[in-house]
């Protein structure tokens, strides 16, 4: 099947009404059943492409050409109808949802007037299984990790009997070893004859996983490739427009700091609905030092980061010293306090008010701060800078 065009761009354009351009004069030609790689710097136009492709965005110029057909998608609809699926950055799940509610939302088996619930679970299960996913289908959405979150968002595609998937950073929320597990089933997604568009700035992930590889530099396209034709420096020199130079001496590291302990763990231990969450946990991290922790997902890692956050709520023992103070009773705001900060690994669920401004967000755990807070209001104003500053 490969060599056979199912999706073509010819000189697409788009330009916004405030005169950004982020994407000019793109042509690309997709090959049915490859996994084909469009990469490029944040901001390069990527996005901006594969929504044009799945009729959330209009060109303001050029065509695309799906299936030997010019198309003119006037919303998500008409490209899913159409055989197209886009998996987002950010998930489109409804939380309170079942996995089967979400997955047939818009397009629910019926018997009569009614919806087939019976046939809808069949069905959802059949494609779940057939795909290796390891999803209950009758579970709620909020119930499960992020990995699985975006197995549901891959299998409302598949439900849909999408020929082409459009996968949008999809390694950006995952583990090495949950990304290895999305490989897999990728790769049995190409020997069925799906074609996928794989959206990453991650090279190592793009040169593992891809047939093809399009580079996007400011919007412009810089060529398309075959994986095997590009090595690694060749590849950042497309993407980037020169030599990396990278030179570690410039960084300071824990010997710089008197290898000064920044957070201290002793003996943490924890149980969850009767059984060993956390079990004599113990370590520190130097100022100046990266530690990683490692594990299979559910093994203890979400707990133990609660647990140092001051986000759990459930009874724990042990000792937490932040920057040299004993932190194991205080909150988290306290914690912060202290110096502490947390990204979560959802960032859109736990890490931001998505409905709010940038400097709503940027001032919500540093309201009370003398330069912001005014009794029962506070000012903006000082958000011209990052109140971390």
């Amino acid at each position: 099947m490969i060599g056979e065009t199912i999706l073509k761009l010819d000189k697409v354009t788009k330009v916004y009404p405030n005169g950004t351009v982020a994407n000019r004069d793109i042509n690309m030609e997709f090959e049915k059943g490859e996994i084909h790689s469009i990469v490029g710097e944040n901001g390069a136009g990527k996005s901006t492409l594969m929504k044009m492709i799945f009729g959330i965005e209009s060109p303001s110029s050029g065509t695309i050409t799906y299936k030997g057909q010019e198309v003119h998608f006037q919303s998500s609809l008409d490209a899913i109808k159409a055989g197209i699926g886009m998996v987002h950055q950010h998930f489109m799940l409804i939380n309170s949802f079942s996995i089967v509610d979400n997955i047939i939302l818009g397009d629910e088996p019926t018997k009569g007037a009614f919806i087939d619930r019976k046939e809808a679970v069949r069905i959802t299960q059949e494609v779940s299984d057939k795909y290796n996913f390891e999803l209950d289908v009758t579970a709620k959405v909020s119930s499960l990790s992020v990995a699985k979150k975006q197995k549901v968002e891959i299998l409302k595609t598949l439900y849909r009997n999408a020929e082409l998937i459009i996968l949008d950073e999809p390694t950006s929320v995952l583990t090495p070893q949950e990304t290895e597990k999305l490989f897999v089933q990728l790769r049995q997604f190409k020997e069925q004859g799906h074609t996928i568009l794989f959206i990453s700035h991650k090279l190592e992930e793009v040169k593992a996983i891809s047939d093809r590889i399009s580079v996007i530099r400011n919007g412009v396209s810089k060529g398309t490739y075959r994986n095997d034709e590009l090595t690694m420096e060749q590849l950042t020199n497309l993407i980037i427009g020169r030599d990396l130079e990278s030179n570690l001496d410039q960084y300071k590291t824990h010997e710089d700091f008197n290898n000064e302990k920044a957070l201290i763990v002793n003996n943490l231990k924890m149980e969850r609905n009767g059984k060993p969450a956390l079990n004599d946990i113990s370590f520190a991290v130097k100022k100046g030092e990266i530690l990683g922790i490692a594990g299979v997902e559910g093994n203890g890692q979400l707990d133990l980061i609660r647990c140092i956050t001051g986000l759990e709520k459930t009874k724990y023992d042990g000792k937490i010293t932040i920057c040299g103070t004993d932190a194991t009773a205080m909150n988290i705001k306290n914690r912060r306090d202290l110096g502490m900060a947390y990204i979560p690994e959802d960032r859109m669920g736990d890490g931001i008010a998505g409905s709010l401004p940038i400097s709503d967000n940027m001032i919500s755990t540093y309201y009370t701060r003398d330069d912001i807070n005014k009794g029962m209001l506070w000012t903006t104003r000082p958000l011209t800078r990052c109140p971390m500053n």
